[in-house]
């Protein structure tokens, strides 16, 4: 028998030498399960940002190489192991996002508008602008044409509509539809990749009035789910003071049709629009709430109490709680995501494990990512796990540096619980402060102060009292509770109204490239769980993440896929010149927000000093000439003169196109590479569409 300080040696020997060697570098923990869950997270990363397909068939193939290779290497060199083990994380992830991709597909209608004459059950409301935006399971499709029926479409109609139907509801109407659409501006918000995981096929708007049966169609559970959740809402929405009921029904349900905008914008410029997705703020103040109260009162049943942990028995009365407000709250990705950590919580109580800790944020996010895998392309999965990993680091620091059984009276209660909720809500803002402001470039500058004031009355009136109103409702008691959390949230709203109009309260930034986000996102992880010279490391490609950020050039020109050009009059970027100035202002407002601006002035080419006539109009930008044509019979004597030419109608002969000396935009680029942003500098002109070549063009663009 080998002594303990020869077996360390051999031990030493066997693995610990080479892995401290290759892994001295950045101070990395060599082996734990939230690397292979960051390693998996990459591979699902590396998966959506590829520039072309990968088939699920050549993903196993890889996998099984790589599981053979760790096979035949485990008896070799430990470190070799751990790598392939790394890889092999890697590979799982990415074959598991395209195993998924795979296998949401489903039908999706052609790109161009036609109407169809359909029926289905509504599965969701939602506002939309001056209307209501309906999401439709469809039933019944009439097509042609060989086209498949989608799974799910979405409509727009008018806002006398919004009242008329609820959730669950059998509508039949007649809409025109088109495939949904893909992003407005190049690297932008792409609706058709959401739409293609939600297995929404079509968007469109009603041309008929619908015929709504509520008790019409086939019966199935989701849609009876759909029906109890607005039927609560609606009931909430009716009793509860009409000021707050819009927020208090789409606090308890997910229900946010009844929200006035004007309330939304406010809580957003406050930096409170986090309180109105229902995720992991909410989903804890609940099942804390409930496992609390649970316990509290199991522990006044002496003959259990003396036997058993009562706070077993709550946990799994507080995973029942949390299921109840999974399903009533419509069991959305960011409410998923909530309930899962609650459940791991709940499951390391039950097995006398720590609740709160890396490993269990870990395993939220190895189940998320293996049920979602293109939830980590949203910012709602980014900012609440690094909210919640750096609670978790921050906390465990704190607690080492905390004295063990210090007590005080009330008074020092109140300063710990206040000092607590300042730290939670500085460590959260600053967690998430940097997705937020990369995402959406716009800054909440008083949003500390904002969370400060408003948190204490959210955690300790708003959401209990919510609570109370849903055990009380079917007692029928529930006015009361739900009155006095109106009460609650008419402070929220004055806190936020209060702040929104303090002066910059909300700075826009202009929008950051991918590749920002995702080594920031990586640099962010290394930062909390690396140690020494892996935080330097972290540190220093934030630092590049900021700088390239900073650096990033502004697009000159937009030219939207119709054909409808805006430029900037001048490098201050503080109004817009553009063809028309009715059409596009969806797309002229993405193209303001990625140069940093809000809404600007735009200003019709026409009434602007320019040599413009009937076919044409030219401009000096930034030291080229620019030529916008109207009609192509201008274009040969136009490519001569300028340096760029853009015809907004049809297309220009292929003799004119072959001989253009000046680079050339029409109707056939725009079809090809569709919306562009155009960059003027010194050394030339460079666009950049939406549209890939269909041959690197993935399952869901």
């Amino acid at each position: 028998m080998k002594s303990p300080d020869t077996a360390q040696n051999s031990l030493a020997r066997y693995s610990g030498l080479s892995i401290l060697k290759t892994l001295r570098w950045a101070e990395v923990p060599p082996f734990r399960f939230d690397t292979l869950v960051i390693c998996f997270g990459i591979g699902s990363a590396l998966y959506f940002s590829l520039p072309f397909s990968v088939f699920g068939l050549s993903l196993v193939l890889i996998i099984c190489a790589v599981g053979a290779l760790l096979w035949g290497t485990r008896k070799t060199r430990f470190t070799g192991w751990i790598w392939g083990a790394f890889l092999l994380a890697i590979l799982l992830g990415a074959g598991r996002a395209g195993w998924h991709s795979q296998a949401t597909q489903s039908p999706r209608l052609p790109d161009y508008e036609r109407p169809y004459q359909l029926s289905g059950w509504i599965e969701d409301i939602a506002a939309s602008g001056k209307g209501v935006r309906w999401i439709i399971n469809v039933e019944d499709f009439e097509w042609a044409d060989g086209i498949d029926a989608p799974k799910k479409v979405r409509v727009r109609l008018g806002q006398k509509y919004n009242e008329s139907a609820s959730g669950g509801d059998y509508v039949s109407l007649r809409a025109v539809l088109s495939a949904p659409p893909g992003p407005v501006v190049p690297g932008g918000y792409s609706p058709r990749q959401r739409a293609f995981f939600e297995q929404v096929g079509g968007f469109g708007f009603a041309i008929s009035a619908p015929n709504v049966k509520p008790n019409a169609g086939p019966p199935s559970w989701r849609r009876r789910i759909a029906a109890f959740r607005y039927h609560m809402a609606d009931r909430i929405h009716e009793i509860a003071p009409s000021e707050t009921s819009g927020l208090q029904a789409a606090l308890l349900t997910g229900v946010r049709r009844y929200i006035p905008s004007e309330q939304t914008e406010a809580l957003r410029t406050a930096g409170l629009a986090h309180i109105l997705a229902i995720s992991g703020l909410h989903m804890g103040l609940l099942a804390g709430t409930a496992y609390w109260v649970f316990t509290v009162l199991l522990v006044h049943i002496s003959p259990l109490s003396r036997r058993h942990d009562v706070r077993k028995f709550a946990a799994i009365l507080g995973i029942a709680a949390a299921t109840a407000y999974l399903v009533l709250s419509g069991a959305s990705v960011a409410t998923q995501r909530a309930y899962i950590m609650a459940v791991i919580v709940f499951l390391a109580v039950i097995l006398n494990r720590r609740a709160i800790s890396v490993r269990s944020v870990s395993v939220a996010a190895a189940i998320t990512l293996l049920l979602h895998p293109e939830a980590l392309l949203s910012v709602g999965f980014q900012m609440s796990f690094a909210a919640v990993l750096a609670l978790v680091v921050v906390y465990r620091s704190w607690r080492d540096f905390t004295p063990v059984g210090a007590r005080g009276g009330w008074l020092t209660k109140i300063r710990n619980d206040t000092l607590s909720l300042s730290v939670t809500s500085f460590v959260a803002g600053l967690a998430t402060g940097g997705f937020a402001l990369f995402h959406f470039g716009r800054i909440a500058r008083f949003g500390l102060v904002g969370n400060l004031l408003a948190m204490p009355l959210f955690t300790f009136a708003v959401m209990p009292l919510g609570i109370l109103s849903l055990v009380l409702m079917p007692l029928g008691l529930e006015e009361a509770p739900l009155w006095l959390m109106g009460q609650a949230i008419t402070g929220l709203i004055a806190i936020s109204s209060w702040i929104a109009g303090w002066d910059g309260a909300l700075l826009q930034v202009k929008a950051a490239p991918i590749w920002v986000i995702s080594v920031y996102g990586f640099a962010f992880i290394l930062l909390l769980l690396g140690r020494l010279r892996g935080r330097l490391i972290a540190g220093a490609l934030m630092l590049v993440c900021f700088v390239g950020w900073w650096n990033e050039p502004v697009p000159t020109l937009r030219i939207s896929e119709e054909g409808r050009v805006a430029f900037w009059e001048n490098k201050e970027l503080q109004r817009l010149i553009v063809t028309s100035e009715r059409a596009d202002s969806y797309g002229r407002d993405r193209f303001s927000e990625k140069a940093g601006r809000g809404e600007v002035d735009a200003i019709a080419m026409q009434k602007t000093d320019a040599p413009c006539d009937a076919l044409a109009c030219r401009f000096l930008i930034r030291g080229k000439q620019i030529s916008i044509l109207t009609h192509p019979s201008e274009a040969r004597v136009e490519c001569a003169a300028s340096d760029l030419v853009i015809v907004t109608k049809r297309d220009v002969g292929p003799e004119v196109r072959r001989n253009c000396a000046a680079s050339l935009i029409d109707g056939q680029v725009l079809r090809q590479e569709g919306a562009l942003n155009v960059y003027l500098n010194e050394t030339g002109i460079r666009r950049e569409g939406t549209k890939k070549p269909p041959e690197k063009r993935r399952v869901w663009e």
